[in-house]
């Protein structure tokens, strides 16, 4: 029998499972090639760790730089899966090139999905494991974390970024999105490919919709954060699509609204594939989007990076708090659920390290 949330119907929730549970094979075939790890030096296994949330402690895999230097940067990775599969493993190549390229630690959370839980469950989990990797360091710098993510990990990336700026706590210090969905309110039949067989197509995102968004309104702006009042607080952004992607649209829209909020944002569209790029063949254009994360990321870390001048997103610099006044009337503490709300200061995890005192 499988575990779900009492609001999904039985049968959207045996496909979700199944769907899940065919996943981890999908990633072997299809997103697991040798061919698409480009880090130059040698990145150790990832550690495991257990980071607290505000529904219970998850797993989260951690990869360490090669030769990390004191207090080096953190990268933040929300995996992808159409807020069903439970792979963060699938994120291996671009956590592993990060850590050597860049030398961050990544942070790829396994955070909890449908048919067992419902929005915002990942929502919440991957804010307060930002609220971790800022409390409770391990050796990175708590003041230099960047998220981001593909896919449905697109959508929670940019929702780490918003939920930190309406708590008034430091945002990242930038934002990367690759081919995500952030606008629930858009029809699905908008969301066309020339492919007859595009990777996201409707079944999928009606599965979505009945399954990790079953009863949800999709004007809410945690739901479809396009649509959320304070973008303009969001950091420097670099958002990645592709040409036959059918989330293709709805990515050009939300870089335009960026910059038309003066939001330093970099858009860039992958003329030739479909969506999940950064982890298919053809391995020009994985390396060539990867290699985007990474400079994006590097010059987010370095002093002074991304200022166009002397501007800063919001009126407040990436990295440091979110003044009061901009908290909208449309977002007060009233109208939001209680679980959209930073828990209190979470307990200490459990993290395993080897005998050199060392995440592994």
């Amino acid at each position: 029998m499988i575990r779900k949330d009492p609001l999904i119907a039985w049968r959207p929730a045996l496909a979700a499972a199944a769907f899940q549970a065919a996943f981890p094979l999908l990633h072997r075939l299809r997103y697991a090639s040798p061919e698409l790890q480009f880090a130059s030096r040698r990145v150790a296994r990832p550690a495991t760790v257990r980071i607290p949330t505000r529904h219970g402690e998850i797993r989260a895999l951690v990869y360490a730089p090669p030769d990390p230097v004191d207090r080096p940067p953190a990268h933040l990775i929300a995996h992808g899966g159409a807020f069903i599969a439970r792979v963060p493993e699938q994120e291996d190549n671009v956590a592993r090139f990060l850590a050597s390229e860049v030398g961050a630690y990544v942070v790829v959370p396994d955070y909890s999905t449908a048919p067992e839980v419902r929005f915002p469950v990942a929502e919440d989990q991957m804010f307060d494991v930002y609220r971790w990797m800022r409390l409770a360091t391990y050796g990175w710098d708590g003041e230099r974390i960047s998220v981001g993510g593909a896919s449905s990990g697109g959508k929670l990336a940019v929702n780490v970024a918003l939920r930190a700026a309406e708590a008034r706590l430091p945002v990242p210090v930038a934002l990367t999105v690759e081919s995500g969905v952030v606008d629930l309110c858009r029809p699905d039949s908008s969301r066309t490919s020339v492919l007859e067989k595009p990777v996201v197509r409707r079944p999928l995102m009606s599965l979505v919709r009945r399954t990790y968004f079953a009863g949800v309104d999709p004007e809410h702006p945690h739901a479809s954060p396009i649509r959320h009042p304070r973008l303009a607080d969001l950091p420097p952004t670099l958002v990645l699509t592709a040409q036959h992607d059918t989330l293709r649209e709805e990515m050009n829209d939300f870089a335009k609204i960026l910059e038309s909020e003066t939001v330093p944002v970099t858009y860039r569209e992958f003329e030739g594939v479909d969506h999940g790029f950064t982890h298919t063949r053809p391995i020009e254009v994985a390396r060539e989007a990867i290699t985007l994360i990474a400079d994006h990321l590097r010059t987010a870390y370095t002093p002074g990076g991304h200022t166009l001048g002397s501007y800063t997103p919001g009126g407040h610099a990436p990295g440091r708090h979110a003044p009061d006044a901009h908290t909208p009337s449309s977002l007060s503490p009233s109208s939001l659920s209680p679980s959209a709300h930073p828990p209190a200061d979470p307990p200490t995890p459990s993290i395993r390290r080897n005998s050199l005192g060392v995440l592994e």
